[in-house]
Parts: C-alpha cells; structure tokens; sequence
C-alpha cells in the first residue's frame, strides 16, 4: 500500500515515515503545502494520504473537497486534537476522509498506536476491495458475448449494413475478419468509424478486447484470441489460402472464449469459415449466414449452410437486429 504525507512540520513527517515503514509499507510522497497536496494526487494518486488539517495555504475540508473531486483517494486527517476539535473533524470527515487522529505528541503516545491500527485497518479494507474488483472483472469478462464475424468480397458493404445498425453502448465484443491486404484495412477502419456510432479499430497483438468495441484483423497473419483473453498474430497455418483465415480466428474462439460465442458469415468467395462456425454450431451457439439474395457472392455462407453449421440464414438488413436479440 502506498502512502502519501501532507504536513508542514518536517519532525513529524518523519515520525509518520518511520511508523508507515515499521508497518511494512511505503511512503509514495510528501508535501507540506495544500496546493502541492493537490498537484501530487493528480500526478501520483496514493492508496491512502495523511494529510493535516491546518496547512496553512487551504483549510483541511476544502482540501479534502477537491482532493476528492479530482483525485479520490483513502484519506486519514490529522487534527491536533480530535477531542478538543470535533467540529473541524466533522467537517473533514463530511468532505470525505474516512477517518481522523489525534497528532502524536509528549502528551498523547497513545495516537501512535492508534494511526498504526487505523493504517492496518485501511490495508484490509483496500485488499478487500481490490478483491472484489478483481472478481467484478473477471466476471464480467466470462458474460460477455464474442460476436465472430467473417467476410470476404462484398464484405465491406455487408459489414456497414451491420455495424451502422449497431448501439454504441452494446455488451458484446465484435471480432471481423475481412479478407483483405493489410494495406487497405486501416483506411476500411477509418471508413468505418465515419460512418457508425460504435468504436473500430484494428486489433493489437497482446491487446485484451473491450465491449462496445469492433476489432478488425489487421496483418495479413491469422487473428486468434489466446486462453488469457488476448489477441495474437500467428503465422500459421501457412498454407492456408486466405490470410487472414476467418476458420483460425472461429476455432480459436471456441477452445478459448469462457462464455457466449455468436459466429456471422457473410458474402464471399470460397469457404473459408465453413468449419469454424460449424465448430460454434456444435457448441449450441447461434450462428448466422447472409441469405444468397443478399450476397454480392454466396460462396462462404453456401459453404457453411451445405456443412449444416447455421442456425439460421437472414438477409443483411435483419442480422444485426438478430444479433442484438442474442447478447
């Protein structure tokens, strides 16, 4: 846990570093002035901040006030006698610390004691939330919804049709996988987010997907999405004809994607594809085929529909209606 110091006399600034690191933690910073508190929690906010409640250049709850509209953090005041100032601790605790002390003086050993207790407590609570963020995201990321999407020619059109009809704020991730040189697709992204209200980009190597995102493969390596959650360029297979391979992105969503996969084929030539949304369709998920009326080339969503791996075929007008339907 890290610990910041705001106090303007230097002995006690002292004393509270010798405390913090006999308690095994470690002390981030300290300042002695209110203005260079607030600079110091912008720039490098702590776990938990000490801070006095008479520094002379701003008074302790208008400090604590701005320091929790900007830069919200733990914070402990310090009074130089809690007992004999209640209404200032009131007041401070009212801007938002979470806590008050008595400073340590020839009178009043015991304070020692207590800002180490205090210190213990606040180091239980922080793992305790930590925790449970922790938790809050990988939960989160076992109910999100992967959306699969592979495209070929035509694939650009199909894809706005789709993407244009989609809310900005969606829980699903969507992956595309257009086959197309990698010359080309940061302009197709470009494109893309002129003209629809939810975030495309190209995926990153190492990146972990977010929802309410578009990712497009962006090499013209294969896309996968690793067992961390992360996605990866490989280069095989390397006899694969289409690079990247809507089939290598598909299968490693099924082996790697803890929760629910929706896989879209759409127009273009060959079949790639085919077998990765059959690997979707074997998992009970929905899969989902452009109607050959609404092809510019029914050659991919043929393939899959001759393989039994669709669930269901719409024209491109009805897709992402449908999609919405099943995050």
């Amino acid at each position: 846990m890290r610990i910041a110091i705001a106090h303007n006399n230097p002995n006690t600034q002292r004393l509270f570093e010798y405390l913090i690191a006999d308690l095994g933690f470690s002390v981030c910073w300290c300042s002695n002035t209110a203005h260079t508190t607030l600079t110091q929690c912008l720039h490098d906010r702590p776990d938990l901040l000490l801070v006095q409640l008479n520094l002379t250049d701003m008074k302790g709850p208008e400090l604590i006030a701005e320091i929790m509209k900007s830069s919200p953090t733990t914070i402990i005041a310090i009074s130089e006698s809690v007992s004999d100032n209640p209404a200032s601790v009131f007041e401070a605790m009212s801007a938002g610390a979470l806590d008050a002390f008595s400073e340590p003086s020839s009178r009043n050993t015991e304070s020692i004691h207590e800002l180490k207790h205090k210190i213990a407590n606040i180091k239980k609570l922080h793992d305790s939330l930590q925790k449970q963020k922790r938790l809050k995201k990988s939960r989160a990321i076992k109910k999100t919804t992967l959306v699969a999407i592979g495209a070929s020619t035509g694939g650009p059109a199909a894809l706005l049709k789709i993407l244009s009809q989609l809310p900005k704020d969606t829980d699903a991730i969507f992956v595309i996988i257009q086959h197309m040189d990698n010359q080309f697709t940061q302009g197709m992204v470009q494109w893309l987010n002129e003209q629809t209200s939810i975030s495309v980009e190209i995926a990153r190597n190492s990146q972990k997907p977010v929802s309410g995102h578009v990712y497009m493969a962006g090499t013209n390596d294969h896309l996968i999405i690793n067992k961390n959650g992360c996605f990866e360029y490989i280069h095989e297979p390397i006899d694969y004809p289409y690079r990247p391979s809507v089939d290598v992105f598909f299968e490693s969503a099924v082996s790697s994607w803890p929760n629910k996969l929706i896989g879209v084929i759409l127009t273009g030539m060959g079949r790639d594809g085919a077998n990765g949304l059959l690997s979707f369709y074997n998992r009970g998920m929905l899969t989902i085929a452009q109607t050959q009326q609404s092809c510019a080339v029914y050659g991919m969503p043929k393939a899959a529909c001759e393989l039994n791996a669709v669930s269901i075929e719409l024209d491109i007008d009805d897709i992402a209606g449908k999609i919405i339907q099943n995050i």
